[in-house]
């Protein structure tokens, strides 16, 4: 079976988490928070670290193909596990479905009259077959698209501070009165920060690759820990200082959550088809999330699969250990989401994103007490097997699990997410309940 070297694994990491979280919904984050949008995005980072060393600690004592779920299932029993898993696998498809509607908007710049579910469907059935391709391919595909977005974000984050210094770059100007307003009204404020932490969260969810990828990469134990720090820190100080300059220099006029404020600050610089170039970066970027999104969903559903959990067939492997079912599945469901972009064009992506990122964060708040009693029962069972340690234990857990709770109850305060929350809540029941009518049989 073919693994993930170092350099890899950071790509696939990068890739899964970084996509329209940043590049389309800043514009949503920053309308609801104004200038505690940078806060914003510096706590959801703080709340996604903690998550990734408590599946880090679980992913290498037991390496198993489905990591948190499989963790999860060990200590709170079948039912949870089933719950776990068809819930990432679900919050995938419609994390997913933002994403390749993020594709549509941006691809949907240069031909306005072609419908959104088009360019959706078009991305989804593109994804799908790379995603049919050996680990090595995937992944080389994989570096490309991430190389892109990573070199187009630094380089957004030098020229926005070269503006902020004083720098003439056409039409953009510097104006921290958003932060002075900020400070008349704090009350305002923290409810805008607490009303964007379900889509700040979001912008991190893609996380849950690591737990799987590192059951696919070699040396785990070795690679897997600093080649996390690595991405964390990285992600986390990318996505605050890009809310801080988009604050500073785009007019709150200028956000539209149908365009990226990527596109809009470039187009204010008055550079000759910079608009365009930015775009094409937006969609390349996007289109590498989408990928990992494809990789880390195929791989639960394979993982559900080889439980008794889901069809059999979705088991099945070709000869280079890709789960060539499971990606087949995952792609058809896709192409299915897509259909939300023709009934629903103009809601779709916020829908889409609330219903994800409250799935997912439920899944956060499972690998937090997953881990505070995996912890415990490792320790009075096999302690020799604990290689690398969370810290903080036992408040951390606890700490992480709550944070979450508050962001998923602060959603209330940004109504236009309310639907999405509530498809998300309808999702995990019928998840929960189609458990007991499904033939039982020992994994």
């Amino acid at each position: 079976m073919q693994t993930f070297n170092k350099t890899e694994f950071i790509i696939m990491a990068l890739g899964n988490i970084i996509g329209s979280g940043i590049f389309l919904a800043s514009s949503l984050v920053i309308t609801v928070a104004g200038a505690w949008a940078p806060l914003a995005y510096l706590l959801g980072g703080l709340i996604m670290m903690m998550e990734v060393a408590f599946l880090i600690e679980m992913s290498i004592i037991d390496p198993a193909p489905g990591a948190f779920k499989v963790h999860a299932q060990e200590i709170f029993g079948n039912w949870w596990g089933f719950v776990v898993g068809w819930m990432f696998w679900t919050s995938g498809i419609l994390g997913m479905a933002s994403e390749v509607t993020a594709c549509a908007i941006f691809a949907r710049l240069w031909s306005p009259a072609t419908p959104l579910w088009m360019f959706s469907l078009l991305f989804s059935i593109l994804i799908t077959l790379i995603n049919l391709n050996d680990l090595k391919g995937l992944s080389k595909f994989e570096l490309s698209l991430a190389s892109i977005k990573i070199i187009a974000l630094s380089l957004f984050v030098l020229v926005g501070f070269a503006a902020v210094s004083g720098l003439a770059i056409g039409k953009i100007s510097p104006d921290f009165t958003l932060y002075t307003e900020a400070l008349t009204a704090p009350r305002e404020g923290i409810l805008g920060l607490l009303a964007s932490m379900l889509l700040i969260l979001f912008a991190y969810t893609g996380t849950g690759i690591i737990g799987i990828a590192a059951t696919e990469t070699e040396q785990a134990e070795k690679v897997v820990p600093p080649a996390t720090r690595i991405v964390t820190l990285f992600i986390v100080a990318l996505y605050t200082l890009v809310a801080f300059l988009i604050t500073v220099l785009l007019p709150r006029s200028s956000l539209q959550p149908d365009t990226s404020p990527f596109v809009s600050l470039f187009e204010l610089a008055n550079i000759p088809y910079s608009g365009d170039v930015v775009n094409i970066i937006l969609l390349t970027a996007t289109l590498s999330a989408l990928n990992s999104q494809v990789y880390s969903s195929s791989r639960m559903l394979f993982s559900l699969a080889k439980n008794n959990q889901a069809p059999a067939f979705a088991a099945y492997q070709s000869r280079r250990g890709v789960p060539v079912a499971a990606v087949a599945l995952s792609g058809f469901f896709l192409l299915g989401a897509t259909l939300l972009s023709y009934l629903l064009p103009e809601r779709v992506f916020i829908y889409t994103v609330s219903a994800s990122g409250f799935l997912a964060l439920i899944n956060w708040m499972s690998v937090s007490a997953t881990h505070y009693f995996y912890r415990k029962k490792i320790l009075a069972t096999a302690p020799e097997k604990i290689k690398y340690q969370a810290p903080f234990f036992p408040y951390l857990p606890w700490l992480c699990f709550v944070t979450i709770f508050i962001a998923i109850c602060s959603a209330v305060l940004y109504p236009d997410q309310m639907p999405g929350l509530y498809s998300g809540g309808i999702i995990l029941l019928i998840i929960g309940v189609v458990y007991f009518f499904l033939p039982k049989s020992s994994p």
